[in-house]
């Protein structure tokens, strides 16, 4: 189960939405640079993963998978639209930017989309479940960085959009953290984490 939790439902909002196109050499640091954010607005909430183990300690993970939206028109840079924090027994907790959050131009494109579905616009619908479910946005996992590096964001995407490539919701709402334990994910996760060791020690 994935619990969702509307980042402005408080007072705050996360305007992490770009308007103008970026050169595909940067979206990754403009990827971390988003999602750092978003995990300083946790810390600073004190938002704890869900699941506890028995003596009532919770996991001290700090793995998070970015939802990441683009369009080519719509979204021409990469919008981070939360993060799902992985907590115990598979169970995950989606913290993110709601309507408020967005630019312009996603939020009449979030309102299309609902209208093509037959929804009521106005209502508070959670925008990454909105843009996950028509193809524009994907949860990120290891893989995806690995495969965006050697063909292309923009590709990268694109095959997300033409369903040749997972959204991962399912795995991730049914499996949370172990959704990594599939032998590519777990592959990319560890090239992905000595890669960060190595830059940590100025290798």
């Amino acid at each position: 189960m994935v619990d969702m939790l509307d980042e402005n439902n408080g007072t705050e909002s996360v305007d992490c939405a770009f308007e103008i196109e970026v050169n595909e050499n940067d979206w990754e640091s403009i990827i971390q640079m988003q999602v750092n954010e978003l995990s300083c607005i946790l810390e600073e909430k004190g938002i704890q993963r869900p699941g506890q183990f028995g003596n009532g300690r919770r996991t001290s993970s700090k793995l998070v998978y970015p939802i990441v939206a683009y369009d080519a028109e719509r979204c021409p840079c990469p919008t981070v639209l939360g993060l799902v924090l992985t907590g115990l027994a598979g169970k995950s907790l989606f913290f993110g930017m709601g309507i408020k959050g967005l630019s312009d131009e996603l939020v009449g494109y979030m309102n299309e989309l609902l209208e093509f579905e037959g929804m009521p616009i106005g209502v508070k619908w959670n925008p990454a479940e909105v843009f996950i479910e028509a193809r524009v946005a994907t949860i990120l996992l290891p893989d995806d960085i690995l495969f965006a590096r050697e063909n292309g964001w923009v590709e990268m995407m694109g095959q997300v959009r033409e369903g040749k490539r997972s959204t991962h919701r399912l795995v991730v709402a049914k499996m949370g953290r172990m959704a990594l334990a599939h032998e590519k994910q777990d592959r990319a996760y560890n090239e992905l984490k000595e890669e960060a060791l190595m830059r940590n020690r100025g290798e």
